[in-house]
Formats: structure tokens, C-alpha cells, sequence
């Protein structure tokens, strides 16, 4: 399963994307980037990656 703040993340990015110039979209982009890097879930999805396990993600 996904993790959820960062597929809501990734779904408003593919909205804006329709309207919106793509220097804000690049910054949008960015931000929330660096906002992931921050989760829980990030670090778990490295961790599964490093390890080949599957991840399991609270959404944190």
C-alpha cells in the first residue's frame, strides 16, 4: 500500500499541473519534497528498500 500523505502529495502536483506554470510547479514540487523527506514513512520506504522487504507505512 501506498503511503498516503505523499500520494495526496503526488495527486494535487498532477492537478496543478494542469494550471499552473511550471516554475510554480517545480517549487510546489520541491517543497513537498522536502516535506516527505521528513516522514516516518520516508524513512521507512528506504529502509524496505535497502533491506528488499516489503515497506508498511502508517502514513507518518
Amino acid at each position: 500500500r501506498n503511503p498516503p500523505r505523499q500520494l495526496r502529495m503526488t495527486k494535487r502536483l498532477m492537478r496543478e499541473g494542469l494550471n499552473t506554470g511550471l516554475a510554480s510547479l517545480l517549487e510546489l514540487s520541491a517543497a513537498y519534497q522536502g516535506a516527505c523527506h521528513q516522514t516516518e514513512d520516508h524513512s521507512e520506504a528506504v529502509d524496505a528498500l535497502l533491506g528488499k522487504r516489503p515497506a508498511h507505512f502508517t502514513g507518518h
